[in-house]
C-alpha cells in the first residue's frame, strides 16, 4: 500500500470539514425547532387576549436553507475524503484533483451563503403581524409592547440557537478552505505515474 500524500494534514482537515459540516447541520435543525416552538408559544400567549399572530422569518429562512444545503454537502464530501485518505484509489492525481475542485466549490458556496445568513442574524428580526378578533390590525407600538411584556426580543441576535447558526457554518467554510489547500498540495506530491508505477511493480512481483 502506497503512503497517501500529506496523510496527516489531509486526515485532520477532512475530518474537521466533516465534523463542522455535521455540527452546522445540527445547529440549523435546532434553530428550526426553536423557531417553531417560539412561534407556538407566542401564539398561545396572546390567544387569550383575542389576538391572532403571524410571524414571518423569510428574511432569514431562505438564506439559511441555502447555507444548510452546503453544510450537508460539506458533511458528505468531508466524510468521503476522510475515508479516502486510507484508500489508494482516492490518492491518485486525478482523484485529488476532483477533491480539490469539490472543496473549492464548497468553500466559495459557503462563503457566498454564510455572509447573508450572518448579516440577517446580526441585523434582522422576525416580522410580526397581529389582528384582533374582529380583524382589526394591531398597531406596531401595541404589538411591540405586548411582545416585550412576554419577555421576547424578536431580533435574531437575541435568540441563542439562531445566533449560533450565524456562526457555526463559518467553521465548515474554514475547513473546506484548508481541505482545498491540502488537496491541492497533495497533487504536487503525486507524480502522474506514481500509483501506476507502484501497481506495475506489484504486478511484476506477483
Amino acid at each position: 500500500m502506497v503512503r497517501a500524500p500529506l496523510f496527516f494534514p489531509r486526515l485532520a482537515s477532512h475530518f474537521m470539514a466533516f465534523a463542522w459540516g455535521a455540527i452546522a447541520l445540527s445547529i440549523g435543525l435546532e434553530a428550526v425547532v426553536y423557531q417553531n416552538q417560539l412561534k407556538s408559544s407566542l401564539r398561545a400567549a396572546v390567544a387569550p387576549m383575542g389576538i391572532t399572530l403571524r410571524l414571518v422569518a423569510n428574511n432569514l429562512v431562505h438564506r439559511a436553507i441555502a447555507c444548510e444545503v452546503f453544510c450537508v454537502l460539506t458533511f458528505i464530501v468531508g466524510l468521503a475524503a476522510f475515508v479516502g485518505v486510507f484508500l489508494n484509489k482516492f490518492n491518485t492525481r486525478k482523484s485529488l484533483q476532483v477533491q480539490t475542485y469539490l472543496f473549492a466549490f464548497l468553500t466559495v458556496a459557503l462563503f457566498a451563503t454564510c455572509i447573508p445568513v450572518s448579516h440577517s442574524v446580526r441585523t434582522r428580526s422576525v416580522e410580526v403581524y397581529a389582528w384582533t378578533a374582529d380583524g382589526t390590525p394591531v398597531s406596531d407600538e401595541d404589538l411591540a409592547a405586548t411582545i416585550a411584556k412576554l419577555g421576547v426580543n424578536p431580533q435574531y441576535k437575541h435568540m441563542p440557537d439562531l445566533l449560533y447558526f450565524g456562526i457555526m457554518p463559518w467553521f465548515a467554510f474554514l475547513f473546506d478552505l484548508t481541505s482545498t489547500v491540502v488537496s491541492y498540495l497533495a497533487i504536487k506530491k503525486v507524480g502522474p505515474s506514481t500509483y501506476t508505477s507502484s501497481n506495475a511493480q506489484m504486478a511484476q512481483i506477483a
